[in-house]
């Protein structure tokens, strides 16, 4: 889906109800940005579901991040990112 945003006069970014119900926010529903010289990517802020997975580690296979499950507990959406902003560092040199 793709849409285009509106600031409003308070500088707020407004979705449009097909878009919150997509990603089912809701009034309080906390967003990350991630905010660069050339676009900003706003993602749900999955943390707030609490979810907690068993893993022990995170390799890269052929591309495709694979979360090993031993008992370890780690929040997988917190891993993910950690992992895709690791790899956007040594990607693009500072």
């Amino acid at each position: 889906m793709t849409e285009t945003l509106t600031l409003d006069e308070g500088g707020r970014l407004v979705l449009s109800e097909a878009a919150l119900r997509l990603l089912a926010l809701k009034p309080g529903s906390q967003l990350r940005a991630n905010v660069s010289a050339t676009g900003i990517e706003i993602l749900p802020e999955t943390e707030q579901e609490g979810e907690v997975l068993e893993v022990s580690e995170t390799v890269l296979e052929n591309g495709v991040l694979v979360l090993a499950s031993t008992g370890v507990k780690a929040n997988i959406a917190s891993a993910v990112r950690d992992e895709r902003d690791e790899l956007a560092d040594r990607a693009i040199p500072r």
